[in-house]
C-alpha cells in the first residue's frame, strides 16, 4: 500500500473501531498498537453471553508502488480467528470465544460507516449470519459462492471495484 493509502485505512479502521465501540454497552478494547506480524488493530468486546468477539478491518486491495490504480477495497473479519487471541487475552468470566456469529464483509471504504447498524444486527444473532435472514443493509450486498468455511458478504460495488478490467487483467498473472 501507498502512504497516503496507509494512513487513509488508518484513518477509517480509528473512526469505525470508536464509533463501534460507542454502540456496544459493554467495555470495548481498541488495540491501536502498531503491527508488525501483520496482524492489523482491532476491536474486542464480550457479549452478553460472555463470549469473546473481535472485529478486524484491513485492506483486502489496495493501491500501491506497482499498481497504482489498483482500486481500495476494505474486508471486515468478524470473529475469525478469535480462538487464538482468547488464549492470551481472556478476561475475567469470558468462558469462550463467538463461534456462531463468524463473517467476512467485503466493501468500499466509504460504506463502512452506513454498514455498522447491519453489522451490529449479525452480531446480536445467535445463527450464522444469512442475507436472507437479516434486515436489508444501506448497500446491496451478496453472497461470495465458493466453500468458505465462513459466511462471506461483498457489496455490489466492492465486487464491481475488484473485478473492473485493471483486476481482471491483474488477475491473469
Amino acid at each position: 500500500m501507498t502512504p497516503e493509502v496507509t494512513q487513509q485505512v488508518s484513518k477509517l479502521r480509528s473512526e469505525f473501531y470508536t464509533q463501534f465501540a460507542k454502540t456496544q454497552a459493554t467495555t470495548v478494547t481498541i488495540n491501536k498498537e502498531k503491527s508488525y506480524a501483520s496482524t492489523p488493530p482491532k476491536v474486542s468486546w464480550a457479549d452478553s453471553q460472555q463470549r469473546l468477539n473481535y472485529l478486524c478491518i484491513y485492506a483486502y486491495s489496495a493501491p500501491d508502488a506497482l499498481v497504482p490504480d489498483r482500486p481500495l477495497v476494505l474486508r471486515i473479519g468478524i470473529n475469525l480467528g478469535a480462538e487464538v487471541m482468547a488464549g492470551a487475552s481472556r478476561g475475567k468470566g469470558i468462558r469462550r470465544y463467538n463461534q456462531t456469529c463468524q463473517f467476512y464483509l467485503t466493501l468500499l471504504p466509504d460504506e463502512a460507516l452506513a454498514l455498522m447498524p447491519w453489522i451490529l444486527d449479525a452480531l446480536n444473532r445467535d445463527t450464522k449470519p444469512q442475507l436472507t435472514t437479516l434486515p436489508q443493509p444501506a448497500h446491496l450486498l451478496v453472497p461470495e459462492p465458493g466453500g468458505s468455511v465462513a459466511p462471506s458478504f461483498w457489496t455490489h460495488a466492492a465486487q464491481k471495484a475488484v473485478r473492473s478490467p485493471l483486476s481482471t487483467a491483474l488477475s491473469t498473472y
